[in-house]
């Protein structure tokens, strides 16, 4: 995937802090995924191993941007189930 400018909405603004997830874990989850999936409403899905850790992340492609929708840490079992 060519890289793109990414823009957050203010729900996924909000995660990532609450969340401590950090912009740069989820361009790289975007750019080098471990797993990528489809997501509900023509949207995308990424997952990406991060230690014992995994960030799912959901975006929307558009033609010249990525707009990020939000993003969760995955543990244990959540880790790449329904993949």
């Amino acid at each position: 995937m060519k890289k793109k400018y990414i823009i957050l909405t203010k729900h996924a603004e909000e995660r990532l802090k609450q969340r401590n997830i950090k912009i740069e874990q989820v361009k790289k989850a975007i750019y080098e995924p471990h797993v990528t999936m489809p997501a509900w409403g023509n949207k995308k899905r990424v997952m990406r191993d991060f230690g014992n850790k995994c960030l799912d992340v959901i975006f929307r492609e558009k033609e010249n941007v990525i707009i990020l929708i939000t993003s969760v840490w995955l543990k244990g079992k959540e880790r790449f189930k329904d993949v």
